[in-house]
């Protein structure tokens, strides 16, 4: 049977499976049922005001009384940009609707604005703390120590993400409780803070394996918690981290076809990833790309990311985060409505042909019976 581990004893849950944070794919039934089930649920935080944030924390709590953790993104430094650049993307998009062709898109891109978005952090820090939630992730960086503090003496306990082991070691001695190690396989956005976000597909991108071989030579994995995310769909993957040093998994692209799911993930998205699992001519590749949001994230392959792709265009400009958003998913709302996939955002990891249509329960219950076949069958 599947031991308890430095992970499951630490955050006072039963399996050692944490649901990752999926914005805006995450609802809150799904978390509580991840937490129901005897794993770790996890808010999305990143687009959240505090106010509703505090709103998803007091539902979550009337759905399940498990711990369950809160995720938050790490604003940015200041960043500068000129409107020639705005310009240059509005271009590239007015093009690239003509040339690919997205049906009846009434959408002016001239006249989307393009602004600083507002700080949330700030807000959802103070909901956080206010609210003694147990668990609070990050992402894209570090805390403050002051944030730090308070966090460790109101026993919060605290998860940073790392693609390296230079970044896994930072967060541990800046205090986390745990460090989450994001492989290349991993769908969604990188969470790289110690390179440059147009560095990061090059310098950043280390699979699973590899990092946590990495890491585990600096980081002793038997005094302190590692959790691995990327391309883990099941029982398998499961054990194989564990046995590769982490004390648990993150598992996010499994849980986008979830039931509790499928009224926030858009039915043309979740109809892809379940398709690829009976028919390799639907298993379409995926790739890293800052087409979507400025940053670095990985996705099914569409028109949008073919066009900002370094290699086929070497001309073409990426805006920064929280500014690229603003012009290019506008028209992946509109794709979604209208179904019309080239055009969409379709956050996925490498391994989303291993997605199932099932309730939360029902995937940590059949990850948890595979962990324990295949270490039945060891014994």
């Amino acid at each position: 049977m599947l031991s308890k581990t430095l992970l499951t004893r630490l955050f006072n849950i039963q399996y050692p499976i944490i649901q990752a944070p999926m914005s805006p794919l995450t609802t809150p039934e799904l978390v509580a049922n991840v937490s129901n089930a005897g794993g770790m649920g996890t808010i999305a935080a990143a687009r959240m005001t505090g106010e509703q944030l505090r709103n998803e924390i007091h539902k979550i709590r009337t759905l399940t009384n498990k711990p369950f953790g809160v995720n938050v993104f790490i604003p940015p430094k200041d960043i500068e940009i000129s409107s020639q650049a705005i310009e240059s993307v509005r271009k590239q998009l007015k093009e690239l609707v003509i040339n690919k062709n997205l049906h009846n898109c009434n959408i002016d891109i001239a006249s989307l604005p393009v602004k600083p978005n507002k700080d949330l952090f700030p807000e959802q820090i103070e909901v956080i703390l206010n609210e003694k939630v147990s668990t609070l992730s990050f992402t894209f960086g570090y805390l403050p120590d002051n944030i730090i503090n308070k966090c460790k003496q109101l026993n919060i306990r605290l998860i940073g993400t790392a693609t390296t082991a230079k970044e896994a070691i930072f967060l541990k001695d800046i205090g986390c409780d745990a460090v989450c190690l994001q492989g290349s396989e991993a769908g969604g956005h990188r969470g790289s803070f110690l390179t440059s976000d147009i560095d990061t597909i090059e310098q950043s991108t280390i699979g699973l394996q590899s990092l946590l071989s990495q890491t585990t030579q600096f980081i002793d994995p038997t005094s302190y918690p590692l959790i691995a995310a990327g391309g883990i769909m099941d029982g398998y993957g499961l054990i194989n981290a564990l046995t590769s040093g982490a004390s648990g998994v993150q598992m996010g692209t499994r849980f986008v076809t979830a039931h509790e799911s499928a009224k926030l993930v858009p039915e043309a998205h979740r109809n892809l990833l379940l398709e690829a699992k009976n028919d390799v001519n639907k298993l379409y590749p995926t790739v890293l790309t800052r087409a979507y949001t400025g940053k670095p994230a990985r996705g099914i392959r569409t028109a949008i990311t073919d066009h900002f792709c370094p290699n086929e265009n070497k001309n073409n400009v990426i805006l920064p985060w929280q500014y690229q958003s603003q012009l290019v998913l506008p028209l992946c709302k509109f794709a979604a409505e209208t179904k019309q996939t080239d055009f969409m955002q379709l956050w996925a990891g490498q391994n989303y042909a291993r997605c199932e249509n099932q309730s939360a329960t029902a995937i940590i219950q059949q990850i948890i019976k595979e962990a324990n076949d295949i270490l039945q069958c060891k014994n």
